[in-house]
């Protein structure tokens, strides 16, 4: 007896679990009515798109809209909006043709309305208003792009040189979504090299290619072994630990740190501290890397916002700055714009990469550096990096 009632028992627990998968599989309810059609329709056309308004159908069915429609490249795409709201958005148009867009209202049976068709003219897409923007020019080691994103769009940029064999090969390529970049392309010989520079949005759609030739300019990266600290008088510069000391900022890596104590007397910005690079060289650029390794110091605390770089062959020793020369000015950009501690992708690819600043083509060549901090990120006195490298050209 009790293996008949166990045996009912395991029977009737599978087919409560069948008819579950049953009702799960299925629509939402099994109501057999055609929805009403979308009615009063008006089209409004944006830049890649374009929004289009309409009356519900009065039927409380009704659980969603889906506009139907055929893109440039010929493939069928589908968008849905909720029936809580009376429009539907409609993007990712590289071209401004016009398109005829089919609706339907659709209830919780999975029935469609009859269609309603309306025509759609795209504006020009945002994508080419950014490659519209683009300027490229020559740089130390590589070119130097510049160009505005207002809309502040998802958009990867793309750097193509011609190999020997006369074939573009993908070189660079960066993923931003920030309103403005300053990007520059390194790592290439100081030879004449084509380049092929476009734009693609999350829908793969293509900009035109900006095809040139450039010749970059030559540099080398200064060699560190040669460098040392300089401690002058009235220079900034006591860590708060030892182990955070200003030598950590030339020895290639950026796991050790230079952090300044925070509690020193009479800390105040601006403060500096003075490198001696161990050989005179005209300077091409300088990369500063903030520190990197955990999110809540990117872009914040104790790293540089502004500061000034400065050079001298001749240091005074008692450290006045009638010796020493301005090279220039500078501003650290967070990509994103977010405030303090809201970072994004492109923000920590950036903190962690490092900042690369170019010198003036005029400056003279010098042997030693002044670096000075005129503003940080968090307001904070005492200065944090995490490393310094200087390009250009050796003298002698």
């Amino acid at each position: 007896m009790k293996k008949k009632q166990l045996t009912f028992m395991i029977a009737g627990f599978l087919l409560i679990v069948a008819g579950c998968k049953d009702t799960a599989m299925g629509p939402l309810a099994t109501n057999g009515d055609i929805p009403g059609v979308i009615s009063n329709l008006q089209v409004t056309n944006v830049a890649g798109g374009a929004k289009i308004t309409y009356t519900l159908p009065d039927d409380e069915d009704v659980l969603y809209v889906v506009a139907e429609f055929i893109s440039a490249s010929g493939a069928a795409r589908t968008v849905k909006a909720s029936a809580y709201t009376n429009y539907i958005i409609l993007d990712g148009f590289a071209d401004t043709q016009p398109r005829e867009v089919t609706l339907y209202a659709v209830n919780r049976s999975e029935s469609r309305s009859k269609p309603v068709a309306v025509n759609i003219n795209p504006l020009k897409a945002n994508l080419h208003v950014v490659y519209e923007s683009l300027k490229v020019r020559e740089t130390f080691g590589g070119i130097n792009a510049l160009f505005t994103n207002d809309e502040s769009g998802e958009y990867v940029f793309y750097t193509l040189i011609k190999d020997e064999d006369g074939g573009w090969v993908s070189y660079d390529r960066l993923y931003t979504n920030a309103k403005e970049r300053d990007y520059s392309v390194r790592g290439l010989e100081s030879e004449p090299t084509d380049f092929a520079f476009f734009f693609t949005d999350k829908w793969k759609n293509s900009s035109d290619t900006l095809f040139t030739t450039m010749t970059p300019l030559f540099e080398v990266a200064l060699d560190k072994s040669k460098w040392k600290h300089l401690p002058l008088p009235n220079d900034t510069y006591v860590p708060e630990f030892a182990d955070w000391r200003v030598e950590n900022l030339w020895d290639g890596t950026t796991g050790l740190i230079f952090y300044v104590k925070p509690n020193l007397e009479d800390l105040a910005l601006p403060n500096w501290f003075t490198i001696d690079l161990g050989q005179e060289a005209k300077f091409s650029r300088i990369r500063v890397n903030q520190l990197s390794h955990n999110d809540a110091w990117m872009f914040q605390g104790g790293a540089p916002k502004e500061f000034e770089v400065y050079g001298s062959n001749a240091p005074a020793a008692d450290g006045s700055w009638d010796s020493w020369t301005l090279l220039s000015e500078y501003e650290s950009v967070k990509p994103s714009g977010r405030p303090l501690g809201d970072l994004s992708n492109e923000d920590r690819a950036v903190a962690i990469a490092g900042e690369d600043f170019t010198f003036p083509l005029e400056v003279d060549s010098y042997r030693y550096i002044r670096f000075k901090t005129k503003r940080t990120y968090g307001g904070n006195l005492n200065v944090m990096i995490a490393e310094l490298t200087l390009w250009g050209q050796p003298v002698n």
